[in-house]
């Protein structure tokens, strides 16, 4: 049996609604054409979402400033030749953000939720941080992605 719901217009409401109703935790297109990564809690998939990949100084710069939409199962993923402290901010993107943050083996050790457009405040993400992900705001809360778990990507170095 189906069940309507009917969902308000604020982002996080239609999200939360979304996974509800698909009962899906994959959001990303099965035809992704950007790279796909993974969020796992021990050996539990939690999501998958298509990724645009940051890799160069002036793409992870750029990152998602100046787009005006993001789709429900996209994001981007920058990714830093080693381990180091990053912050982040939100200085000319007008899409409301979760930050994922992540170590050298893809341990996430910090989730920042609905990260506000055009804010220029300082988001740190903490020390030892090689991999960061932005998804749709809502989604880390939607989707129950929390520090602990833990990212899978052709990029990401496997776990020792």
């Amino acid at each position: 049996m189906i069940k309507i719901i009917w969902c308000k217009t604020s982002a996080f409401i239609f999200v939360n609604c979304i996974v509800l109703l698909t009962g899906q935790l994959s959001l990303a297109d099965p035809k992704c054409n950007r790279e796909e990564v993974q969020i796992y809690n021990g050996l539990q998939l939690k999501a998958k979402f298509c990724v645009e990949i940051a890799i160069s100084s002036e793409e992870r710069q750029r990152g998602l400033m100046f787009r005006e939409e993001l789709g429900l199962g996209d994001g981007m993923m920058f990714v830093y030749d080693q381990p180091q402290s990053v912050s982040f901010w939100m200085k000319n993107t007008s899409i409301p953000l979760d930050i994922i943050f992540a170590d050298s083996n893809g341990f996430i050790s910090k989730v920042f939720k609905n990260a506000v457009p055009f804010s220029e405040a300082a988001i740190f993400g903490g020390h030892n941080v090689q991999y960061v992900i932005e998804i749709n705001a809502g989604l880390t809360e939607a989707l129950d992605i929390v520090a602990g778990n833990f990212i899978k990507n052709i990029m990401v170095a496997p776990m020792n």
